[in-house]
């Protein structure tokens, strides 16, 4: 195996680029299951199987010829609950993932460049019939599944969400902005919405006398439309559940901070509505979060919120 100038290093292998000095084609797992990779780059597109590990992989999964052009569908799985059919390609001299589903997978965990990410292969003794290997990974999901089967529309909506100091949400509560979007998507179907001038950006914001004073509501700068008139007159919709609750408030851009202020909001407040995920009705009260994007067309502006659990 080569090595680099820096003596104390070890060189990067010329197959699977794995740089940790462990690339010896005669090295064993770790307890004969279990391996560990380097993320490169690009290994959302394309991460290979470190050498010492390939013969294993390849033999638990089912590889008959080690040495041809061959390619199985596996299960990849995580104790979280989380279970992603991937495509694992064999080559002459390399073992790679490479396919949307581990793209996904790799989304939904955050996985970085120079992360290690430890794979095991399960128990060798206990004869298996599946084509399953288990990722192992401390850390919980950033994403929810429900994710991975809307829109490319809600997904970009999704990433572009803007959350105030509080406000994050869990992988699991993020179904609730994924639904969220969905519904707004659909509303915008079926009414045949104007198209919206620019990109919608979900705020994400806890109820606070922080921004809702008096009876004002602040919608900060990076959620507000750059194309909208610095004041005027705007369409309150929670379309969740049922028939929407259409109220209408005026509003003023602040020249200063581009921050948006929505007047006479008590009133949105103060309607009854359906909370996310839950059936049961109630006014908005300070210490909610709150989901809203803003929309501004030739139809005019309007304001889509719903209130989360």
């Amino acid at each position: 195996m080569p090595y680099s100038d820096d003596e104390n290093r070890p060189g990067e292998c010329d197959w699977c680029h794995d740089d940790r000095g462990m690339c010896d084609r005669f090295l064993e797992l770790d307890e004969d299951r279990r391996f560990s990779i380097k993320l490169e780059e690009t290994f959302d597109v394309e991460m290979l199987i470190p050498c010492y590990a390939r013969r294993y992989v390849l033999e638990r999964m089912g590889f008959v010829d080690h040495e041809s052009m061959e390619t199985k569908k596996i299960h990849l799985r995580t104790h979280h609950g989380v279970d992603f059919e991937v495509k694992l390609y064999n080559s002459e001299s390399v073992t790679h993932f490479g396919c949307k589903n581990w793209e996904a997978l790799c989304k939904m965990y955050g996985f970085d460049e120079g992360m290690l990410v430890t794979m095991d292969l399960g128990d060798p003794k206990i004869e298996q019939d599946n084509m399953d290997i288990w990722v192992l990974v401390d850390t919980l999901p950033i994403l929810p599944l429900s994710y991975f089967d809307c829109s490319n529309n809600v997904r970009s909506m999704v990433d572009r969400t803007y959350y105030t100091d509080g406000s994050e949400l869990t992988y699991k509560e993020k179904n609730h902005l994924v639904g969220f979007c969905t519904d707004l998507e659909n509303y915008n179907i079926y009414c045949k919405t104007p198209p919206h001038y620019g990109q919608y950006v979900p705020l994400v914001q806890v109820l606070n006398y922080g921004n809702y004073y008096g009876d004002t509501l602040i919608i900060q700068e990076d959620c507000v439309p750059h194309l909208m008139y610095q004041s005027g007159r705007l369409d309150v919709l929670n379309i969740r559940p049922g028939h929407p609750t259409n109220l209408n408030c005026p509003y003023q851009i602040s020249k200063r901070s581009g921050d948006m202020k929505i007047k006479e909001w008590k009133k949105c407040m103060d309607s009854r509505k359906e909370v996310l995920g839950s059936k049961r009705k109630r006014s908005a009260r300070i210490g909610d979060r709150m989901i809203s994007i803003l929309h501004n067309g030739e139809s005019g502006s309007i304001l889509f919120y719903a209130i989360l659990p």
